[in-house]
């Protein structure tokens, strides 16, 4: 009996041919390598052409070599891929596994093999057969996928705060979608046990910050605003949070919203940390605002303005308003006194250039006109990075301590002014008791001598008479030289007087005035001289080496020596006179030169005027030339005169001393 062709078909035949070509061109179309393999061993019998296309190897590769599949699967998922065919053939059971192949070009491939066990008439497994199938694509998606959830997962759990996702709801607060780990270390509570409480986040906000929360959240809920929030919550320890909320509605493609997307933050060590500031400046307050100085802190930021900040104490040293000095770059210097601006200003500049403390003391004008001294010191402050914030001076009130000083610079010029008159008058005393002695001894050796030449009851040889009559032009002489220095002091002190000068040999000037000095007599003196000559006024030069040699014999026992010499020194002439005296001590070397200066072993039998040295030096000086003193080799005091050869050689210096 002929079986029925199908409703609305027709019945066709086909020969054994034709059906298997039809079945090589399904094969054939597949996107997939079907293949087959012995159950024994585990050799690939067949491999359909795709396996060229996909994995880039002839179909003849995997039937030739036994172990060809196995060999080209990933080293890290062979094991793993064996197993899992084995345990399949083993258990007569099908395969599915996914693994890597390496293509024939060296890229890897992802495939999924699924394989069953087919068995002979006896039940035993005969072949395997399966169908690969390439999944590199959704492999690479996948890890993509994987990869960005673990990259969010690994940023949101890594965040200071506490992520959140959260239901949309119309008049309450939605149910918690997710939330981050942070959960438990900022309240103590654990994900689950969040997710778990839909109640829990409202239950936990302190009871004042209640009303707030619900307002702000119905609000923002139905303008669909960015929600931001700061309030407190209890966590699980009964310790107070501070939190800062931020979240903000997520739609979808067509605009409606899909849920809630937040981020929790525990600010609680910043709100302390503000606390703690707020009571800092309220302290700092309270101390600036009872120093008695004027504290001010200045922007580095001209476009912000100059002071930001200035302590009341300014509107009772100067009757300013604090008010008046805020927002001022630069004004606080029109009310500094005039006489001292550009220095402050020069000072300023100096200090915003360097970034170094600004110091300075100056003189402000203050509302009613008087002059207050300050002393303003400030320095820059500086950020954590370096950077600067601002200047922080203070302005310190030394009017009375400038007064007192100002007093006791006055006092200090008097007590000057009053040294120099007592030392005037000392001075004076000492002039007049040595003029006195001075003039008085040779006076009264000339008046007793012309007394006892005028007697007629006495009887004289004529070579007595003679010896009385020197004795008296001695002492005559010994007054007029007292009364030329004076006199000579007195004209070199005016400026008067002039030198003449003329062409003159020194070494002789030097040998007649040692042989007709009747200060030398009964002393042993040395005269070393060589040949020089100099433009010089004579005169001058014999009073200079007169009182040198005076001042020699004043100072020394009648049995010392004393050395004349005469040089050629530094393109000049170099006058010494020398003693074997105590010499002359450092202090004293230049205040000898002064007038009515005596050396502190002046003979009190014998104390001089005190202007013989000086009439030294001012000589000298006439000439161009210099005097000064110095120790003898051997001991005693070497006074030098160095005369320029021509007046208008200069002066040599002291370190050119040779």
């Amino acid at each position: 009996m002929m079986p029925l062709p199908p409703k609305g078909g027709v019945v066709t035949t086909q020969s054994p041919g034709s059906e298997l070509r039809r079945l090589r061109a399904l094969v054939g179309d597949l996107d997939a390598v079907v293949w087959e393999a012995d159950a024994a061993s585990g050799r690939f019998t067949f491999v359909s052409q795709r396996a060229w296309d996909m994995l880039g190897y002839a179909p003849k590769m995997w039937i030739d070599s036994p172990t060809f599949w196995a060999d080209h699967i990933h080293p890290d998922d062979r094991e793993r891929a064996l197993e899992s065919f084995m345990a399949g053939l083993t258990e007569g059971r099908p395969h599915d596994i996914e693994y890597r192949f390496v293509h024939r070009d060296g890229s890897i491939v992802w495939l999924r093999d699924i394989g069953h066990v087919v068995r002979d008439n006896l039940g035993n497994p005969a072949v395997v057969r399966g169908l690969m199938v390439e999944i590199t694509q959704h492999k690479l998606a996948e890890e993509q996928r994987t990869e960005a959830e673990r990259r969010y997962r690994g940023l949101v759990e890594q965040l200071p705060g506490m992520v959140y996702m959260e239901s949309v709801e119309r008049d309450e607060p939605g149910r918690v979608l997710y939330v981050s780990p942070q959960v438990e270390w900022m309240l103590g509570y654990r994900p689950e046990e969040w997710l778990a409480d839909p109640t829990l986040w409202t239950t936990r906000l302190h009871p004042d910050d209640v009303p707030m929360m619900k307002d702000l959240y119905m609000r923002v809920a139905e303008r669909g605003e960015l929600y931001r929030a700061d309030y407190r919550m209890f966590a699980r320890d009964g310790s107070l949070v501070y939190i800062h909320d931020e979240a903000a509605l997520v739609r979808d493609e067509e605009g409606t919203p899909v849920f809630w997307q937040g981020v929790m933050f525990d600010v609680t060590p910043q709100r302390h940390a503000d606390e703690r500031a707020q009571e800092s400046e309220a302290r700092y307050r309270g101390l600036v605002e009872s120093l008695p100085a004027i504290v001010y802190t200045e922007s580095v930021d001209e476009d912000r303005g100059g002071v930001v900040y200035v302590s009341p104490q300014v509107r009772a040293i100067l009757g300013s308003e604090p008010e008046e000095w805020l927002g001022a770059t630069g004004g606080w210097l029109e009310q500094i006194h005039p006489d001292d601006r550009e220095r402050v200003r020069a000072e300023n500049a100096r200090a915003d250039a360097t970034h170094t403390p600004f110091v300075s003391e100056y003189r402000m004008l203050s509302k009613d006109g008087r002059s207050v001294w300050f002393r303003d010191e400030s320095a820059l402050v500086y950020d954590e990075e370096g950077r600067p914030l601002y200047w922080q001076g203070v302005m310190l009130d030394i009017t009375e301590r400038v007064r007192a000083e100002e007093l006791e610079r006055a006092l200090e010029v008097e007590r000057e002014e009053a040294a120099e008159l007592r030392a005037v008058d000392e001075m004076k005393n000492t002039f007049l008791r040595a003029v006195s002695h001075d003039l008085r001894t040779p006076l009264a050796a000339i008046l007793g001598l012309a007394v006892t030449l005028e007697r007629e009851d006495v009887e004289l040889h004529p070579d007595e008479a003679k010896e009385l009559a020197s004795r008296i032009a001695t002492n005559a002489r010994k007054l007029d030289r007292i009364v030329n220095d004076l006199l000579d002091l007195d004209r070199l002190t005016r400026g008067i007087v002039e030198p003449n000068l003329e062409p003159t040999k020194i070494d002789a000037l030097i040998k007649r005035i040692v042989g007709e000095s009747d200060l030398l007599e009964d002393r042993h003196v040395e005269v070393s001289v060589v040949p020089v000559t100099a433009v010089v006024d004579p005169p001058k030069v014999e009073r200079i080496v007169e009182n040198l040699l005076a001042n020699a014999v004043r100072h020394t026992p009648p049995a010392a020596k004393i050395w004349v010499s005469v040089s050629k020194w530094q393109g000049g002439v170099l006058l010494a006179v020398e003693d074997e005296g105590k010499g002359v001590p450092e202090e004293e070397r230049e205040r000898i030169f002064e007038p009515f200066r005596q050396g502190p072993d002046a003979p009190e039998h014998s104390p001089g005027v005190g202007v013989g040295l000086a009439l030294v030096a001012r000589f000298t000086e006439l000439h161009g030339g210099r005097a000064w003193v110095e120790d003898r080799e051997g001991g005693g005091a070497s006074f030098r005169v160095w005369l320029p050869r021509k007046p208008a050689e200069p002066t040599p210096r002291p370190e050119d001393e040779g």
